[in-house]
């Protein structure tokens, strides 16, 4: 499961090289693919092995994985031609993120077939040959891709945060589009949701400790908000993705 997820965000990324090529050279010569460190060639090699490695791994460890492989390789396609409106998308950063950040939980729908086996253990009725998916199976498992989703857009949000004078030309960040204090309330509604889901899916019982963590990681952001330093910045986006991570490692929670 980590070797197909680390793939296929490898393949995003590869993507993205091929998209931004013309852009980068412009406005981001430093990058290692403008710079010539590596080869638009040589991406295009690492991306059959890519694809190649999570087809036999998916038929290998897999039964019902095939279908989401194709699911999500659709999805991945529709995404790297910008679902076919890309100078709309450019125009609307936002409407692009919703879009694209929908690849998550797929993903997770993707991976979830390859553990069966832990959700008969958890309902020895349930008759996975039939259902074929785990979504049928564990009723958590919708709000889980919520919040997999309101993940994937914090970590998109957060990683694209600037202070003024780090902001460079051609480069499209959120304290660019929206301004600081924008950007930052946007990060704080997501966490707010992220929060919220991650209080139904564990129960009032941890309600306390959510909202604690909830409220530590908005410090930062109020800072940055409020100093608008590079420091801030910094600190911003190193508590949103600490912060996430932790949600995350809390859904063991289910398990225990």
């Amino acid at each position: 499961m980590f070797i197909v997820t680390f793939l296929q965000f490898l393949m995003v990324r590869i993507v993205d090289e091929f998209k931004d090529y013309e852009e980068d050279c412009k406005y981001r010569p430093y990058r290692p693919v403008p710079r010539g460190l590596i080869k638009l060639k040589e991406l295009k090699i690492l991306f059959i092995i890519c694809i190649t490695l999570q087809l036999i791994l998916t038929i290998t460890c897999s039964q019902n994985g095939i279908l989401y492989l194709i699911i999500l390789w659709v999805f991945f396609a529709l995404m790297s031609k910008g679902f076919f409106i890309k100078k709309i998308l450019d125009k609307h950063l936002l409407l692009e993120v919703t879009l694209d950040e929908l690849i998550l939980p797929i993903m997770i729908l993707y991976l979830a077939n390859f553990i069966p086996q832990i959700y008969l253990n958890y309902n020895s009725s349930a008759d996975f040959a039939i259902t074929n998916s785990i979504i049928f199976v564990d009723p958590n498992v919708w709000k889980i891709l919520v919040l997999a989703y309101i993940i994937s857009w914090i970590v998109e949000v957060a990683r694209k945060i600037r202070c003024k004078e780090d902001e460079e030309e051609g480069v499209k960040t959120y304290t660019a589009i929206l301004g600081i204090g924008k950007a930052m309330g946007l990060i704080f509604v997501l966490e707010t949701l992220l929060m919220i889901v991650q209080g139904t899916i564990l129960g009032q019982k941890n309600y306390i400790w959510i909202l604690a963590l909830y409220i530590l990681a908005n410090i930062s952001n109020i800072l940055f908000a409020k100093k608008k330093t590079k420091k801030m910045a910094k600190l911003a986006e190193l508590s949103a993705n600490i912060y996430i991570a932790i949600v995350y490692c809390s859904l063991v929670i289910l398990i225990l």
